[in-house]
């Protein structure tokens, strides 16, 4: 998680939402609560755990480390694109 103070930017590279727990993703509120998302960047794929919060219109994912008890991971904002998909960035903080 962040803390309250941190101001996060997404000024990391975007990539395609292409699974939301196993199936193709169809909109943001799918990706509210406890999820995995499957996200690709240059032929690549990257599976996440852990749970979007609605944030404006876009929904932060914060995302779990596997094998850890520690819900400190990287926070990801994940939007609409406006034609048909879904995007992932992750935030850095300033």
């Amino acid at each position: 998680m962040t803390n309250d103070d941190e101001v996060l930017n997404g000024n990391g590279p975007l990539y395609r939402v292409i699974e939301v727990a196993g199936h193709p993703p169809v909109g943001l509120d799918e990706l509210i609560g406890a999820t995995t998302v499957t996200l690709e960047h240059e032929g690549h794929e990257y599976r996440m755990i852990g749970t979007g919060v609605k944030h404006d219109q876009n929904v932060w994912f914060h995302q779990k480390e596997a094998g850890s008890a520690l819900d400190s991971g990287p926070v990801w904002r994940l939007t609409d694109n406006g034609v048909g998909g879904l995007s992932a960035q992750p935030l850095v903080p300033d």
